[in-house]
């Protein structure tokens, strides 16, 4: 195998293990997951939860360390129109369920300690608005 195609396994195994750890931080905190690696054509919207009010649109971040700078960084104009996108989609295809929710776009950031093998997480409510 390549060494790029095992950098890009391991990130994918990082990440998978980082959506989880975020889907157990949010449940622990009350939250309802609705759905996870939600596709909208080639947008994705890693986890959509609800609680109270507001029906939350999460996008998790997953580092091993703030080397290259916050992971909530990484969550650029770009990548947020994704994720809107791909929320009105989800909207418009199950409005009847969720019409009376505030919607609402948190980033999660995972911080993987490989010497402990500890997670921290940091979830940004309201990272962004559309």
């Amino acid at each position: 195998m390549k060494q790029a195609d095992s950098a890009k396994k391991d990130n994918k195994i990082v990440g998978s293990s980082g959506e989880l750890c975020a889907c157990l931080f949010l449940e622990s905190k009350g939250y309802e997951i609705i759905e996870k690696n939600y596709r909208a054509y080639r947008k994705e919207i890693d986890i959509i939860a609800k609680k109270g009010g507001f029906l939350v649109f999460a996008e998790v971040k997953t580092r091993r360390s703030a080397a290259f700078g916050l992971p909530s960084e990484s969550v650029n104009q770009q990548k947020q129109r994704h994720i809107i996108w791909a929320a009105k989609k989800f909207l418009a295809d199950n409005i009847r369920f969720y019409s009376k929710l505030q919607p609402r776009f948190d980033v999660i950031e995972i911080y993987r300690d490989e010497k402990t093998q500890k997670n921290y997480v940091r979830h940004i409510e309201g990272a962004f608005i559309n």
